[in-house]
């Protein structure tokens, strides 16, 4: 049986990195980047399997960040957040949420940074709104590079956002909170929100920092 391995970090993709992020079996890394099937790859020779994971650690180890501000994935053109003012408090908390195991659902949080383009001018482009119903199935084929990239650029300016954004989603979640009706025993304070909005978005900062290998590149 031949085994054809990627040859570069640049050939791999997301849908790779969500399987040799998350084990170290070799059988199952190899797995992911051939497409033999496990029981194929056990009739296998040790050796073989064994030289094969070592070249996909060797790949990982020169790993590759470019940062794409748009990407064609199955036909359609996407584009990274051009406004981060604009992220809503919907779109912070579905992102803390899907960094709580990042590597599980990477797609769906690059789902949320990348959103069909829907009207573009050179440089400038305008991307769909969040609904949350997002088909995140295409981000499965995002080269790694443009993922590694995405979480470089998130993670080195994570305080610039977090600075820029603290006070509009505050002031976003206050208004929410105030047009509620009452009796329903949610808490009013702005101190209570301030509080909540903040650790939510350290807590977010963190996680991407922790899971991106980017952030000891």
């Amino acid at each position: 049986m031949e085994l054809r391995l990627p040859a570069n970090y640049s050939d791999l993709t997301l849908r790779h990195l969500q399987v040799l992020e998350t084990t170290e079996d070799p059988i199952k890394r190899v797995q992911a980047v051939t497409g033999h099937s496990f029981a194929e790859l056990r009739k296998m020779p040790q050796a073989l399997v064994a030289e094969a994971s070592a070249h996909i650690d060797s790949l990982l180890a020169r790993e590759v960040s470019k940062h794409q501000p748009i990407l064609t994935l199955d036909g359609v053109e996407y584009g990274f957040i051009p406004d981060w003012e604009k992220f809503s408090a919907g779109e912070w908390i579905d992102m803390e949420t899907y960094t709580k195991d990042f590597w599980k659902t990477a797609h769906k949080a690059m789902a949320i940074l990348y959103r069909p383009i829907t009207r573009k001018l050179g440089d400038k482009y305008s991307v769909a709104e969040y609904t949350a119903q997002e088909d995140a199935t295409p981000f499965l084929d995002m080269p790694a590079p443009a993922v590694s990239g995405a979480l470089l650029f998130f993670w080195s300016t994570e305080r610039e956002l977090l600075n820029t954004l603290q006070s509009s989603l505050t002031a976003k979640a206050i208004q929410a909170i105030h047009s509620m009706p009452s009796g329903d025993g949610t808490p009013r304070s702005s101190h209570w929100l301030g509080r909540t909005f903040s650790k939510l978005m350290q807590s977010l900062a963190s996680r991407w920092a922790t899971y991106s290998r980017t952030s000891h590149s």
